[in-house]
């Protein structure tokens, strides 16, 4: 099958799409990637929980990383969008928030 028979080719989903669907807004793909990158988080960490092999980590460690780090630029682009909205921390959530976790960290 040639490369412009294949079902991922962009000029063949562009077709599919404006033929039979109203194409996505800029904010629904933004929120589509970022439950992705959010789905591929959560994976990739319950992953890394089970691999063994060092170099098998690192691997595993530096996808969470970049991945992270796309994560964190599709929000805040949806942010600068007013497509995220959310409440600034206050100084003493941040402090709870912390508590919190080195508390559940000290009981394992």
């Amino acid at each position: 099958m040639s490369p412009q028979n294949q079902p991922w080719n962009l000029n063949q989903n562009q077709q599919w799409n404006q033929s039979s669907q109203t194409p996505l807004s800029d904010q629904e793909r933004a929120f589509d990637l970022l439950y992705q990158e959010k789905s591929l988080m959560a994976n990739i960490a319950s992953d890394m929980l089970e691999v063994s092999p060092v170099g098998m980590r690192q691997v595993m460690q530096d996808c969470f990383n970049q991945i992270s780090s796309d994560q964190l630029e599709i929000f805040n682009l949806m942010q600068q969008n007013g497509w995220y909205p959310t409440k600034p921390a206050q100084p003493q959530d941040v402090q709870t928030a912390k508590q919190k976790y080195q508390q559940m960290r000290g009981t394992l």
